[in-house]
């Protein structure tokens, strides 16, 4: 039936081509005929002048028809083709559609005709024969891999294709495994190690394993063992190997630290490499084994050489760097690199570069040695003292530097300000540091010794100055913390704190001084604001723990007791012993701080202190209200007991000959500036009203010196009952 029907419409249609076509061979015609017409019309009108208007209007409509019938032939081919196109189109990407499902399982077929053959041909191949058969299992997957892309690959067929090679290709794996094992074989007891290889062989595994694509694990394992059974103990000092058959290695345990060590270590280096080159000279994918496993350790073995050989012999000395010896040594390491490019293991000169900056590399060492030997000082304990004396010899020498005109402007920076200079600034007042922070200072000396030597390039110097710069402010974050306990609680540890801190400062303004100042104005590296940054950490810390001690002294004097006196008629016994425990921590601080502190900075610490203390009394005292007569005595008695103890703190600790009591009372009135106060109170504690009005002597005298007249007014109330004597006296205070 649909044949039939297929046969009627195609009938159909080229029935209907057929009257289209003659169709169009009638309005052709029609045209002709037209065309004649018109061409006759024309030369009748324009060359022979005949008027014809009637023949030109029927030759006008006889026109416009035909274009009409032009029209409606060209809709109905149009309409025409474009469902003949519709039908033809359809029909061909059916046919098109048949065609590509035939050809898939055509190359289905092929393929698994293709994995049959290749099967067939491993049977009857020994696993031994290792590259073609990892050819044959590398072009099955090939295929495998190739058909799973495009093909529909659920059949059972195929799955059970793919299982047999899968198995083939195990099977060549545990072959392959266990030529890798035979043919590399390592042996180690205890620090023994010992290589075999097997080059006739190896070569085959090597390409078994690249062929078929399992090369990149083993060969990362075996790299990875070369490197640190092998490579890492030829960078040691006392490491042996041998060559016969085998490589065998005895490992060292000692770094390199000399020349000939390190020219040891680059003579084993280079045959073993020769040894290994000499068994694992060949190809894969035209790359060089030993270049694949450079690319796996050669970045590691180089970092490690570099650290543990090169920069581990660099010398003490950037003079030694020029010396035939070390340049002789750093040749051979060159030569090594070299040899290492050519048989593939480096592919770029990676050694070279130590070579061409071995002044960055030994400023850099010798920098990174002193920042870590310097922390290690600051933590050390600060009352391992050294005493700092005045040395003729070197005060003679720094004075010729203070004459130079070099060094003219440490006087300027000095005496800025009308500030008077008591001694040279190039020396340091006899006291007590610390033995670490003259290793310290010690360390500094030479960094710039070294920075400004000949031999040193630019580059380090400039390296080496601002190693100088990190240790100093390294000092300034590193020893107030570390040290933060005993520097609150110690008055020792607080005293040589201080004094390693301005001692520090004193290095730096006088270290090499012109020189230094050549060597900072050429690399721009700034040191000199370094001595403020000393200066104001010492003087921090000296002062933090005098605030300290003189809270703990108004402490004592808070709680001794004076605000009984209102209700008791005799002085508490608290008060005798607060003044007690105050002078026996002054004597106290005078025995830690006198031997310990330059002589003007412990005259300062300890009149302060003292004053701090009088100030104390002195408050306490002339704010009562009422002191009973005998309690006036025993306060006169605590006053004197301050008066006579107080000025032995300016003296030496035993002090016992009259010419240094005087030169300590002198001393006592520079430094205790409420001293002629404070002696004034006992004399008033003690003094009749007659006494009393004759020290004040109409506001002439030495009382009226040192108290406002309502102070003495107050005083007298405290001190007297209420009398017309006292009113009296009381009147002539003004």
């Amino acid at each position: 039936m649909a044949s039939l029907v297929s046969e009627i419409l195609m009938s159909a249609g080229q029935l209907e081509k057929r009257d289209l076509q003659s169709e169009l061979n009638k309005v052709k015609s029609k045209i002709d005929d037209a065309k004649f017409q018109v061409s006759k019309f024309v030369e009748q009108h324009y060359q022979d002048f005949d008027p014809l208007l009637v023949h030109s209007r029927e030759l006008a409509e006889t026109s416009s028809k035909l274009s009409e019938e032009v029209q409606q032939l060209v809709e109905k081919a149009e309409t025409e083709l474009k469902f003949q196109l519709d039908s033809s189109t359809n029909e061909m990407n059916s046919i098109g559609s048949q065609i590509n499902a035939a050809k898939l399982q055509v190359q289905l077929l092929e393929r698994v005709s293709q994995l049959h053959t290749i099967l067939e041909k491993l049977k009857k191949m020994p696993v031994e024969d290792i590259i073609p058969y990892a050819e044959a299992i590398a072009e099955a997957e090939s295929i495998l891999a190739d058909a799973e892309d495009h093909i529909d690959t659920e059949l059972d067929i195929w799955r059970s294709v793919k299982f047999e090679i899968e198995k083939n290709k195990d099977k060549l794996l545990k072959h392959l495994e266990d030529s890798w094992n035979t043919e590399i074989q390592w042996t180690k007891k205890d620090t023994l190690i010992q290589l075999k290889l097997n080059s006739e062989k190896l070569k085959d595994v090597f390409q078994g394993l690249a062929i078929i694509e399992q090369l990149d694990r083993p060969l990362c394992e075996w790299s990875s063992r070369l490197y640190d059974e092998i490579l890492v103990p030829l960078t040691k000092a006392d490491t042996v190997i041998q060559f016969e058959d085998n490589l065998e290695l005895m490992e060292g345990q000692r770094p390199i630290t000399e020349l000939v060590e390190l020219e040891r270590a680059v003579g084993n280096i280079s045959l073993t490499f020769q040894h290994l080159n000499k068994h694992l000279e060949f190809k894969l994918n035209d790359v060089l084994v030993l270049q694949m496993i450079g690319r796996q350790v050669a970045g590691d073995f180089v970092k490690l050489f570099v650290k543990t050989c090169l920069k581990s012999t660099l010398p003490a000395s950037s003079s030694l760097l020029s010396s035939p010896e070390y340049r002789a040594s750093l040749e051979k390491v060159v030569r090594l690199e070299k040899e290492m490019v050519e048989i593939g293991f480096l592919t770029e000169k990676m050694i070279e570069e130590f070579a061409v900056n071995v002044d960055l590399f030994f400023a850099d060492k010798q920098c990174l040695e002193s920042l870590s030997c310097a922390r290690q000082l600051m933590c050390l304990d600060l009352h391992d003292t050294i005493s700092l004396k005045d040395n003729v010899e070197q005060t003679m020498v720094e004075e010729n530097e203070r004459n130079s005109a070099e060094t003219a402007h440490l006087w300027k920076m000095l005496s800025e300000g009308g500030m008077e200079i008591k001694w040279s600034p190039f020396r340091f007042p006899p006291c007590q540091i610390s033995r670490s922070t003259q290793d310290l200072i010690e360390m500094l000396t030479n960094l710039v010794q070294e920075a400004g030597s000949s031999s040193a390039t630019e580059r380090s110097s400039a390296r080496l100055l601002f190693t100088v710069r990190s240790i100093c402010e390294l000092y300034v974050s590193v020893v107030p913390e570390y040290h933060r306990d005993a520097l609150n609680k110690l008055p020792f540890h607080a005293a040589v704190a201080h004094n390693n801190g301005m001692y520090l400062a004193h290095s730096i303004l006088t270290l090499g001084t012109g020189h230094l100042i050549k060597l900072v104005q050429q690399n721009g590296v700034p040191l000199m604001d370094l001595v403020g940054k000393f200066r104001q950490l010492a003087a921090h810390i000296f002062l933090e723990h005098m605030k300290s001690q003189r809270d703990q002294l108004m402490a004592i004097l808070k709680e001794a007791g004076f605000n009984r006196l209102e209700s008791e008629s005799r002085l508490p016994s608290s008060v005798e012993k607060a003044g007690r425990q105050v002078l026996h921590q002054l004597r106290n601080l005078q025995k830690i701080w006198q031997p310990v502190l330059p002589n003007e900075v412990y005259l300062r610490a300890i009149g302060t202190l003292s004053n701090s203390v009088l100030e104390e009394l002195l408050l306490r005292i002339t704010t009562m209200e009422d002191i009973p007569a005998a309690a006036a005595l025993q306060l006169t008695d605590q006053c004197q007991n301050f008066i006579n103890t107080l000025p032995l703190l300016f003296g030496p600790f035993d002090a016992e000959n009259l010419e240094d009591k005087k030169e300590m009372l002198a001393l006592v009135m520079q430094h205790i500036h409420l001293w002629s106060r404070f002696e004034e109170l006992k004399h008033l504690l003690g003094a009749g009203l007659r006494d009393i009005e004759g020290r004040w002597s109409s506001g002439k005298g030495p009382l009226a010196v040192h108290f406002a007249a309502d102070e003495v007014k107050q005083m007298i109330r405290a001190l007297f009952q209420n009398t017309d004597h006292r009113a009296a006296t009381l009147s002539r205070i003004k």
